[in-house]
């Protein structure tokens, strides 16, 4: 699932044109916590119709806010710019380490000299109520650190305990901002209001794109722990046995 109308000389015209509308970044934001929430896979076509918006529109709308895992390697692939702030904060539970997750972190070393990574608890991982088994939280940072060290991003990052949904975030002055999935971001919001009652400055809260996989689909570690999905996004094809049938 590549994105080929980037290829046509005049989609930067497009996204150009469709940027400069002073409607374009409230509809994306519903887009974002409304629509995509509910409907991840939802096609340019439908959000055109939904919105009432032309399909050139929806199309710049769902490239901002969706990625495929081809992207994600050729983002990867690239030099890490200047961080921009002294810390940032990102969080998760880190079962499969999946590109979703190498994108979440690609984020935050390109806007921190420092990340800090919260990496659920076992007993956080009870209340969040998984649909799937979660490794115990050792082996998740195990797991964890064996990437980081991969990328060479380990000197650069510090892995936490998270016991709940906000961690040092909202209460740690030296961290400027935090990374978040478009599912989450609304607990960005929640974090700075509780900054904001503390007397800290809020955070810069940047949503990293949804990584859909060959399908369309998110690619989520409940994905990959049905067997949907491998950890590339790729789509398995069960075998049908005569016996089964």
């Amino acid at each position: 699932m590549r994105k080929e109308y980037r290829r046509d000389p005049l989609w930067p015209i497009l996204v150009e044109a469709v940027k400069g509308n002073p409607v374009y970044e409230g509809h994306k934001v519903r887009v974002r916590d409304e629509i995509l929430p509910k409907k991840p896979d939802i096609t340019p076509e439908e959000l055109s119709k939904l919105l009432s918006i032309p399909i050139g529109e929806a199309l710049v709308i769902l490239d901002e806010l969706r990625i495929t895992v081809e992207e994600v390697k050729e983002e990867l692939s690239k030099p890490l710019p200047p961080p921009i702030y002294e810390h940032v904060a990102i969080g998760g539970t880190f079962n499969e380490i999946h590109y979703g997750h190498l994108m979440l972190i690609l984020m935050a070393l390109r806007l921190g000299k420092r990340v800090l990574i919260g990496v659920t608890t076992d007993e956080f991982v009870k209340e969040l109520g998984k649909k799937h088994e979660v490794r115990s939280y050792a082996e998740r940072v195990e797991g964890l650190k064996r990437e980081l060290e991969k990328r060479d991003w380990i000197e650069r990052c510090k892995i936490i305990p998270l016991s709940d949904p906000y961690g040092p975030a909202a209460e740690d002055p030296s961290i400027e901002a935090l990374v978040t999935s478009p599912f989450t971001h609304f607990r960005g919001v929640e974090i700075n209001e509780l900054r904001v009652k503390r007397g800290l400055k809020p955070l810069r809260v940047v949503v990293c794109p949804l990584v859909v996989a060959e399908d369309g689909k998110p690619l989520s570690s409940t994905r990959i722990a049905r067997g949907e999905i491998s950890l590339d996004g790729k789509s398995i094809k069960r075998s049908h046995h005569p016996d089964h049938q």
